[in-house]
């Protein structure tokens, strides 16, 4: 397994350290992880793509470039799951995006909802 694959799932496990989720107009998810790291996710027609942003840039500023002409000066680190090509990096990259798009839209909160309206 890549260490990418690995921080995925770590990513996952701890959905909590994920904040400042939104989404630009393509349909690419941007979000921060543990209050620092910049990330964005998309997914095409060939699969789940990952994005880590390792500048200066601001989130915002990286959503904003998204939705326009992206500069190419930004530096980025792009990952998708068929160029790893395992099982786990196609399941674990789209159980992130997923995740990530029950934050944007506030899932989590309604599942919570639900799931305590439950008697036991």
């Amino acid at each position: 397994m890549t260490k990418i694959v690995q921080a995925v799932n770590t990513m996952i496990a701890n959905a909590k350290r994920i904040t400042n989720v939104m989404r630009a107009s393509e349909g690419e998810v941007f979000f921060l992880y543990d209050g620092k790291h910049k990330w964005s996710m998309g997914k095409k027609d060939d699969g789940h793509w990952l994005w880590f942003y390792p500048g200066d840039e601001t989130l915002e500023s990286l959503k904003e470039a998204s939705d326009g002409a992206w500069d190419p000066s930004i530096p980025v680190v792009t990952y998708r799951d068929t160029e790893i090509g395992t099982k786990e990096a196609k399941a674990s990259f789209a159980e992130l995006y997923t995740l990530l798009n029950e934050k944007v839209y506030g899932v989590d909160a309604v599942l919570d909802d639900i799931i305590n309206d439950i008697p036991f």
